[in-house]
């Protein structure tokens, strides 16, 4: 008896201070997918790419200091994870999948019954791997970036809120 009074006085102090105080809200995913948008319209444009970034980094920053119950370091932690698989000499899922596609046609080229197809399909092989590698190492490219861009602009508002 005395151990459900308890429980129902805990879940009111837990309800009430940690649950109402707190903001459990990442703003980054929609920023992202906004900065995906203005970032192709602001290209399209001013038709330099230097310029339009320069642009979007001064929007990135003005986008979190428009929110007003941002948690910075849940955000630095959200763009830090989705940054770990492009640092410290990883590559993101794109580029395995291209060296995985390329090593399995190396190996099975060298088989005995993709030798009887010839030259014209490891051409047309190559050809394929390529351009596959090379618009998935710019989107991934492209993606580090971003990340870098908006993680960026959260530590200049919080230098900027340490400042204060």
């Amino acid at each position: 008896m005395e151990n459900n009074n308890f429980k129902k006085i805990g879940n009111k102090y837990f309800k009430k201070n940690l649950l109402v105080k707190y903001n459990y809200k990442l703003y980054t995913p929609e920023m992202i997918e906004e900065y995906k948008v203005t970032f192709k319209r602001i290209l399209k444009m001013t038709n330099d790419k230097t310029r339009t970034k320069f642009i979007m980094f001064n929007k990135v920053e003005e986008w979190y200091k428009n929110e007003k119950n941002i948690n910075i370091s849940m955000e630095k932690i959200y763009l830090k994870s989705k940054l770990g698989s492009f640092t410290s000499g990883g590559c993101g899922i794109g580029a395995s999948l291209l060296a995985g596609l390329t090593a399995s046609g190396i190996f099975s080229y060298i088989d005995n019954y993709l030798k009887k197809l010839g030259p014209f399909f490891l051409t047309i092989y190559i050809l394929l791997v390529l351009c596959f590698g090379i618009k998935i190492l710019y989107d991934e490219d492209s993606k580090v970036e971003m990340y870098n861009m908006f993680l960026e602009a959260l530590n200049n508002l919080e230098y900027d809120k340490n400042e204060k």
